[in-house]
């Protein structure tokens, strides 16, 4: 993945979802992660675990609910 950001291991979620998710730079607080997918917005939070992804660690956020993208 290229760009600028952090990025994050997503656990668990759409299956369809990508594993590896880059933060955008303009997110300081790394409580949860919320992705924008398929009319959902995917909430997921940190486990406290690490992942060992291309020789660097990337914190491992995990599923916790999903709900509709209001119009």
């Amino acid at each position: 993945m290229t760009g600028s950001g952090r990025l994050v291991v997503l656990c668990g979620g759409p299956p369809e979802l990508p594993r590896l998710y880059r933060l955008t730079d303009s997110v300081t607080d790394a409580s949860r992660v919320v992705v924008a997918f398929y009319g959902r917005h995917q909430r997921f939070e940190p486990s406290g675990e690490t992942e060992l992804v291309e020789g660097q660690r990337l914190p491992v956020f995990r599923f916790v609910y999903s709900t509709a993208i209001a119009e």
